[in-house]
């Protein structure tokens, strides 16, 4: 698996790291996400990795930058 720029390896590829969101007005969200290095193999350069809520459980699903960007002016 690629090393990501700045991030130690992980004791695992199971090791689970856990992110809280900031919009630019500083308003956050109480609820995190999470995600293992495990859950990015399969991501190609140009992709960003989205964590959906679904039933109170959490869903990865990767899109192209372009699609996320299109997402965000979509939510606006």
């Amino acid at each position: 698996m690629p090393a990501l720029v700045g991030v130690p390896p992980p004791p695992d590829s199971y090791a689970a790291f856990r992110l809280f969101g900031v919009a630019s007005d500083n308003s956050f969200t109480s609820h995190s996400v999470t995600f293992r290095f495990i859950d990015l193999e399969d991501m190609q350069p140009g992709s960003v990795l989205i964590t959906d809520i679904v039933d109170n459980g959490e869903e990865h699903r990767s899109v192209s930058v372009d699609e996320f960007d299109s997402l965000g002016k979509d939510v606006c």
